[in-house]
């Protein structure tokens, strides 16, 4: 199974914005223009087209779900992976 990746924020910055949640605007190449919510209660978490993709849940990272993934890398930047069709 492979994943496409796109940056969507980083975590120190969105961190610093001290907010709940925000919702990011962004274009992904093939799909267009997409919102993703990002939300910050107990865990920090994106949702992609009604999928909650909660960052490192059970110490996972990568953490995959129903086709789609969300990562963090070295620096802090919150990936979304999307399922490549074959």
């Amino acid at each position: 199974m492979s994943y496409s990746a796109y940056l969507i924020f980083n975590k120190d910055d969105f961190e610093a914005l001290e907010l709940g949640s925000k919702t990011y605007t962004v274009n992904l190449p093939d799909l267009g223009q997409k919102d993703v919510l990002v939300t910050n209660a107990n865990l920090l978490a994106i949702t992609f087209e009604g999928v909650f993709l909660a960052l490192q849940l059970n110490s996972k990272n990568p953490f995959f779900k129903d086709g789609y993934a969300v990562f963090m890398d070295e620096l802090n930047d919150v990936y979304l992976g999307i399922e490549d069709e074959e």
